[in-house]
């Protein structure tokens, strides 16, 4: 998701963050579990009886695809993909981590943990990277990886509208369609994007009652340890492959849409407060918890907006009802209100980066430090 970087889609859901904390404080241990090789080039199994033909091809097809993901085009490791599919991007879970610039196996073990057999000639490889599961389906016929989603696991009815096409356990009604994409035009319109680009690519978009189900959609198992207990809704979106993981209650996630309709550089929070103010959060709009959210930051001390960076990992509060990108709807409308759809298109587009945005905002409202404007919005005394 490109004038929009692509790493700030997957943030969304604070995966980089979550999995940074993993790596320094659990990954190490994770690691040192009772797992062997015994030989393989990249699974690691309990014991020797685990290696079976099947498994060594798998291991030396997964291996070549990780180590060359990302960088090297890779779609002959895979059965024929749709011509949407992302040739050195392809699957779907993998693509929510981001911040790392080596093979993934250099940080994540990949333990074995089954094989199940779908038919005579495809099975699912279940891993365990610690943090997470991976399913991943080997066709053993021919010799190579497949995309999970390809195999429809969950039985999952198959909606079409424009350019949006929705996987679900429910009927997605046409009627929800329109209004998805009457909002879409709205935002569109406010923040002065042409929906060109936009509507000429197909997204596709597995829908579910939890962000975990939707999750499970595209092979990636329980447990996914970045997901707050309180976090039971939300939205993720694949920048590689056009795909959107849905997890709220009504069938569209506008939101995670909206990611895609942005197209221009701009800052991870005024990136999610876009997405946020027009496209809603989780199924409600920002105004449902803005008062409780002013009160966490209150209750721990915040004036800055790297202090609400910090808040996201550290409160679970915070995170569970998306905190930040209900302050970063918050300010948007302020100052839509304040200065006029003119000033406001042109404000979006100056914070490309957080200083930018903090300097913008000083001097629209003639202030002089990121203190005062932070205390200013949020509605926090200078004296805290």
């Amino acid at each position: 998701m490109r004038s929009y970087p692509k790493v700030q889609r997957c943030k969304s859901a604070f995966v980089l963050m979550k999995i940074v904390l993993y790596l320094l404080f659990s990954l190490g241990a994770a690691c040192s579990v009772k797992a062997q090789n015994f030989g393989l080039r990249i699974l690691t199994v309990s014991d020797s009886s685990q290696i079976t033909s099947e498994m060594q091809l798998f291991d030396s097809l997964f291996y070549q695809c990780i180590q060359d993901y990302g960088k090297k085009d890779i779609s002959s490791l895979f059965t024929a993909n749709a011509s949407n599919v992302s040739k050195t991007h392809p699957i779907t879970v993998l693509n929510f981590i981001t911040g790392i610039d080596v093979p993934l196996n250099y940080v994540f073990p990949f333990k074995l943990v089954k094989s199940i057999s779908v038919n005579d000639s495809i099975s699912i490889i279940q891993l365990d990277m610690g943090w997470m599961q991976l399913a991943l389906p080997l066709n053993r016929n021919q010799k190579k990886l497949m995309r999970f989603e390809s195999l429809n696991n969950f039985g999952l009815r198959k909606f079409e509208y424009k350019n949006l096409v929705i996987y679900s356990t429910e009927e997605v009604k046409r009627r929800d369609a329109v209004k998805a994409y009457s909002r879409i035009v709205v935002a569109s319109k406010e923040i002065g994007v042409n929906l060109k680009k936009f509507n000429a690519k197909t997204y596709t978009m597995y829908s579910a009652n939890s962000i975990a189900e939707a999750y499970a959609y595209v092979g990636g198992l329980q447990n996914a340890s970045f997901f707050y207990p309180g976090s039971r809704y939300g939205g993720m979106g694949d920048p590689y492959n056009n795909v959107i993981l849905s997890g709220i209650s009504t069938p569209i996630h506008v939101h995670e849409l909206l990611h895609f309709v942005i197209d221009f550089p701009c800052n991870l929070f005024i990136n999610e407060g876009l997405a946020s103010y027009y496209g809603g959060i989780s199924s409600g709009n920002y105004e449902t918890n803005i008062k409780s959210v002013l009160g966490i930051v209150a209750e721990n001390d915040i004036h800055t907006f790297q202090g609400l960076y910090n808040l996201q990992i550290s409160n679970a509060s915070f995170n569970s009802v998306r905190g930040l990108y209900v302050l970063s709807a918050y300010l948007l409308n302020r100052v839509k209100k304040d200065f006029g759809l003119k000033e406001y298109q042109l404000f979006i587009r100056i914070c490309k980066t957080d200083q930018e945005m903090i300097n913008s905002l000083k001097a629209l409202y003639k202030l002089n430090s990121e203190q005062a404007v932070f205390n200013y919005f949020f509605q926090i005394s200078e004296s805290g």
